[in-house]
């Protein structure tokens, strides 16, 4: 079993070890020390980074036999080893883990909501609760708590118990251990089995803020920041809001009025654009139509079309067939290096349209199908378009004749 200096210490940043086991992990090259102030990936919060000597450590992890085994990022050829601690990340995870033990007694005492699991993320960390239905007040409440506890600047203790001994503190759910038992203990305030490194007062948790809670699997899944995260959350929307306020110019007091505003507008402006474009596409299907050619009684409308929307071609043919009997559409178009094919036809008219797909595909080595009535179809020789419509054309032909037979 390797010494745990992190428990004893969550401050130490660097520290003197041997060697007592070389190893390779999932190919990379691994030690094992004597004792060791690197906290290993566990209970939802990741492992430290560091250098031991030289060499970069890359993963930590705790195996079967509770040895705290380092992967490196290259072989470690020395016996005894300086292990350096990267700080930032230990102060950071130290700040966002006892911030959790803040928020989720907070959520138990205020609402009964249990805290079922914890994630510590690059960005931002989470808790997970057995309760949904929180609104905006109720998390605006439990950040005021939490940061009235971090203002406190309460100590953190660490007590180490046996089993016989937990009767002393009022726990916020069993451990997971029976023996060895850690608890932390934020002071008069919240009692929780926890291996984890936190802060030794509750001022350096600095601000903790929710930024973001959401339904998840029956409870409510939140995200928040502390210390330095908290910081730069709060610049990067400082700056949004800054930029908002440019483009809207707009005071910030005025910002959501003006933005209310700019959107009731944009509604306005976007129903009077679709009404044109109907009227638009009502005049170029009436001009589609004057341009068809005849085969008897049949009536086929042909056009090649130039980086056009697919949803509105397809609008485009209906509206053509809605007026017009005894009609086929025969819709090309180009966009990029993109040809596609657009089939229709009149509900009365017996033609396939899928087969007169399956027949001009090919013409631009492509693949499409469809039902009888409407079919669709795309491939990459854009120059063979035009013939892949006359290909359509010529194949309607033989239906018709054959109809007419």
């Amino acid at each position: 079993m390797t010494k745990k200096l992190y428990h004893e210490d969550q401050y130490m940043q660097e520290f003197s070890s041997e060697v007592i086991e070389k190893m390779a992990v999932n190919g990379k090259p691994a030690v094992v020390l004597k004792q060791t102030a690197f906290y290993p990936t566990s209970g939802g919060q990741p492992n430290d980074l560091g250098r031991l000597n030289d060499v970069a450590v890359v993963d930590v992890i705790e195996d079967d036999n509770h040895r705290i085994v380092h992967l490196l990022e290259e072989p470690l050829n020395d016996r005894r080893v300086t292990g350096l601690i990267d700080w930032r990340r230990r102060l950071d995870h130290m700040q966002q883990h006892t911030g959790q033990h803040v928020l989720s007694q907070i959520f138990s005492k205020e609402f009964e909501a249990a805290t079922i699991s914890f994630h510590l993320g690059e960005e931002s960390a989470t808790i997970d609760m057995d309760k949904s239905g929180f609104g905006h007040d109720a998390i605006a409440r439990v950040e005021i708590l939490a940061n009235r506890i971090v203002l406190e600047n309460r100590r953190v203790l660490a007590h180490t118990v046996g089993k016989s001994e937990l009767d002393r503190f009022p726990l916020r759910k069993p451990p997971a251990v029976e023996d060895r038992i850690r608890i932390i203990e934020v002071k008069d305030f919240d009692y929780s089995a926890c291996g984890g490194t936190h802060c030794a007062r509750t001022g350096e948790i600095g601000l903790l803020k929710i930024h973001r809670y959401e339904h998840y699997k029956g409870g409510t899944r939140i995200h928040f920041v502390c210390g330095l995260r908290a910081l730069k959350d709060y610049q990067r929307k400082s700056k949004v809001i800054k930029n908002l306020m440019a483009s809207m110019s707009s005071s910030e007091g005025e910002l959501h009025q003006n933005i209310n505003k700019f959107q009731e507008n944009y509604k306005s402006l976007r129903l009077e654009y679709e009404n044109l474009k109907r009227q638009v596409l009502d005049n170029e299907a009436q001009v589609l139509y004057a341009g068809r050619k005849k085969i008897g009684d049949l009536h086929i409308v042909k056009n090649i079309f130039e980086n056009r929307d697919q949803k509105e071609l397809i609008f485009l043919a209906k509206k053509i067939l809605k007026t017009a009997a005894e009609t086929v559409i025969l819709f090309g178009a180009k966009s990029g290096d993109k040809a596609s094919l657009l089939f229709q036809r009149s509900e009365e008219l017996p033609f396939d349209m899928g087969q007169l797909m399956k027949r001009a595909c090919p013409v631009i080595k492509g693949r499409g199908g469809g039902r009888p009535a409407q079919a669709q179809g795309g491939g990459p020789d854009v120059d063979n378009l035009a013939n892949a419509l006359q290909e359509a054309e010529n194949t309607l032909f033989e239906m018709n004749q054959t109809k007419a037979i």
